[in-house]
């Protein structure tokens, strides 16, 4: 097996093959159609063609559009490849960015009509935010879109940044139909375009290529009691409501959708991504892809419900099968599917599984599946393994029962443990995730749960940081149903994008802090799980003014895991801000763990 040095160079020395001889300020824009082709960007910002034929739009019109994720979670981002592939294949010139593993190239965005944004989760959505301003600094004429789970949650917020349309669900038709419409428009750089305080419904609609029509509303799911008939109520300023889109697509949309096999030129080579470590026997080449987006179920913590309301949509299997080819082709040796619940579809999962281990026998894979399903689909679980399933990754989030009562999640503690000891018994490795900290949390509650991982044998099985997470409530989530919650939480936070909330019991908030602490260190010093659990062990007990037990931890083999943790779940750190030009204004680094994108 290669060092992980040697994987990048190699990557390395493959893109620049694949460069030809285009110049630097080419290389953001490749033309896709039918034959490949490839775009030069002069200085003056232009575009010309160098060869191939044009293959046009619906419209007859080429748009120049960018594509920016600010944060995937050490993948390359799903949400920029398969819109990349259905603009290319209908004739725009497409530049994608991924700010986790790319500058953003200045003559790009300065030369795009349109530049759309992925907000997949909670920490995407905040950078986004800081960035959004420079964008409209450097391109006031370009037309800004927010796509992904969290644009429709926020849409006001980025409305007020001057974002003009904002698409959730299933995205990629509307990016489509985005881009026909502003070509159709003609001129873009016209004066009323994009407003200093967002969207004006008068001046907007003078430039849409359809009439608004009364369906293309934001529906969000609203708390059952409103503020004024709960005790503590006027804390929620702005509950979830009903927000009137200014735009001719719909800002949530479930169309089913033919997808197109995902086009992943243009972004970093899949080994400068996360990596697979295999103790004992180095790193792996670590490729993504989805096989299904959505959820049929609907947990109160999570992002993905306000928008999907229980639907979920699945990948077609070729599509899935050739986004994977082409990454094994680029060096991958593991998969990992990210797919909010690979089980949500069991026929598909199956199938696709069959497929999969039978074209590429010696590639591994992970996926993410509810503890729920993970008992209620048990017989599945052997095939899983012997395909090459390496590890399955569960958002478990507590192991108290009235935490995952309020949650709505489906399962019990008994589930977990059951499910724990049936991969003992198959010889499966189990990562389970968490949320530790609650509005409900005690501190013998964070005790317990310590002693349950430690007893189950699952210390190596859990990244520091998961111990760390503080409950995020969004606008739009279920648990704002809950009147314990709304009596709970203080305003809404504009800025941060939640209603922040605080333990009755200053101690476990304190706690929350020392734990994440010590998860920061053990990452920076490169220390392995089972002493970063040993320390999260002795601070836990002395926070309670006990002595802590001596720690029993039985013989245990190392499991594989990701080297970026996985957790949806960061607020962004003082160097992401940095990096994209909006620097906190002090140098106390912010909290990194709170719940996010969770099954």
């Amino acid at each position: 097996m290669r060092s992980r040095e040697e994987v990048i160079g190699l990557e390395e020395r493959k893109s620049a093959q694949l460069r030809f001889a285009v110049p630097h300020s080419a290389r953001p824009f490749q033309f896709a159609a039918f034959d490949v082709e490839i775009l030069q960007l002069p200085s003056s910002g232009g575009f010309r063609m160098t060869r191939g034929e044009s293959v046009r739009t619906y419209t007859g019109l080429e748009m120049k559009i960018v594509l920016i994720s600010t944060y995937e979670l050490g993948r390359q981002p799903f949400g920029l490849v398969s819109p990349a592939a259905w603009l290319r294949k209908r004739g725009h010139a497409v530049a994608c960015f991924d700010l986790t593993r790319q500058e953003l190239d200045a003559a790009a965005v300065r030369s795009a009509e349109l530049i759309a944004i992925y907000l997949p989760m909670h920490t995407a959505t905040r950078l986004a935010c800081k960035l959004i301003p420079s964008l409209r600094e450097q391109n006031a004429g370009a037309h800004i879109c927010c796509y992904g789970l969290y644009a429709p949650m926020n849409a006001e917020y980025l409305q007020s940044l001057g974002v003009g349309a904002i698409l959730g669900g299933e995205f990629e038709g509307g990016l489509v139909r985005l881009a026909e419409r502003l070509g159709a428009a003609g001129e873009l750089r016209r004066e009323n375009k994009i407003f200093p305080q967002g969207l004006k419904p008068g001046e907007s609609r003078a430039f849409m290529s359809e009439p608004f029509e009364a369906q293309d509303e934001l529906k969000l799911r609203t708390p059952n009691a409103s503020k004024s008939e709960s005790p503590g109520g006027d804390a929620l300023k702005r509950a979830p409501t009903t927000f009137v889109a200014t735009q001719a697509e719909p800002m949530v949309s479930m169309e089913r959708l033919k997808f197109e096999v995902p086009d992943r030129r243009g972004l970093a080579p899949i080994a400068k991504y996360a990596h697979l470590i295999v103790p004992g026997d180095g790193y792996r080449v670590v490729g993504s892809t989805e096989a299904s987006r959505g959820c049929k179920h609907l947990c109160r913590h999570c992002p993905i419900v306000p928008v999907y309301n229980g639907a979920f949509r699945i990948v077609e299997r070729e599509v899935v099968l050739a986004d994977v080819r082409q990454q094994v082709a680029a060096g991958a040796q593991h998969i990992s599917f990210g797919d909010p619940d690979f089980f949500n579809g069991i026929r598909h999962a199956m199938e696709l599984v069959e497929a999969f281990h039978r074209e590429f026998p010696s590639v591994t894979y992970d996926v993410t599946i509810k503890i729920e399903h993970l008992r209620k689909q048990e017989r599945h679980l052997a095939q899983l393994r012997d395909a090459g399933c390496l590890f399955v990754i569960s958002a478990v989030e507590s192991v108290d029962d009235e935490i995952l009562e309020r949650l709505d999640k489906g399962h019990t503690r008994e589930d977990f443990l059951y499910v724990a000891r049936e991969f003992r018994e198959l010889g499966m490795t189990l990562h389970p995730t968490f949320v530790p900290f609650t509005p409900w949390t005690t501190m013998e509650g964070f005790l317990d749960l310590l002693r349950v991982i430690a007893s189950e044998e699952l210390i190596e099985n859990v990244a520091p940081i998961q111990l760390g997470i503080r409950l995020l409530i969004p606008e739009g989530s279920r648990l704002l149903e809950l009147e314990e919650v709304r009596r709970t939480v203080g305003a809404f936070d504009a800025e941060s994008l939640v209603y922040p909330w605080g333990n009755a019991d200053a101690r476990v908030d304190a706690l929350s802090e020392t734990v994440q602490s010590i998860a920061a260190d053990a990452d920076r010093k490169k220390e392995s799980r089972a002493p970063a659990f040993a320390r999260i062990w002795e601070a836990a007990h002395a926070a309670t003014g006990q002595v802590a037990p001596q720690l029993r931890v039985r013989e245990s083999h190392a499991v594989p895991f990701l080297s970026e943790p996985w957790y949806c779940c960061a607020e962004p750190t003082r160097d992401q801000l940095v990096a994209i030009g909006g620097a906190a204004p002090t140098p106390t680094p912010e909290k990194v763990v709170v719940a996010d994108g969770f099954v």
